[in-house]
């Protein structure tokens, strides 16, 4: 799938830069935002819905990515959206693993 690469860029600068440089608190690492967001996206266990032997993100549509983007960006305007979303995320993933 070809993303509009203003995309891939923003995704990637909030990813790897943005978010790890504002949080240290309910995470602190790339990998971990990234778990988040996509489980917000598909509201469940992100691997549930794509391929796993696939990068996520080139699995996504534009539209999806956009969502994602904004997302990570509400976080930083509304922290307790992150604490949240990640709260949502370790339940589903406790209740897929019973």
């Amino acid at each position: 799938m070809t993303h509009d690469v203003s995309l891939i860029y923003r995704y990637k600068q909030l990813l790897n830069d943005v978010l790890p440089a504002t949080f240290t608190q309910p995470v602190r690492h790339n990998h971990c935002f990234n778990r988040i967001v996509l489980d917000w996206l598909f509201g469940g266990v992100w691997y549930h819905h794509l391929n796993r032997s696939k990068t996520a993100i080139n699995q996504l549509t534009d539209k999806q990515l956009q969502k994602m983007i904004s997302r990570m960006e509400l976080w930083l305007q509304q922290p307790e959206m992150l604490f949240q979303d990640n709260t949502n995320s370790l339940a589903w993933r406790k209740k897929a693993a019973q």
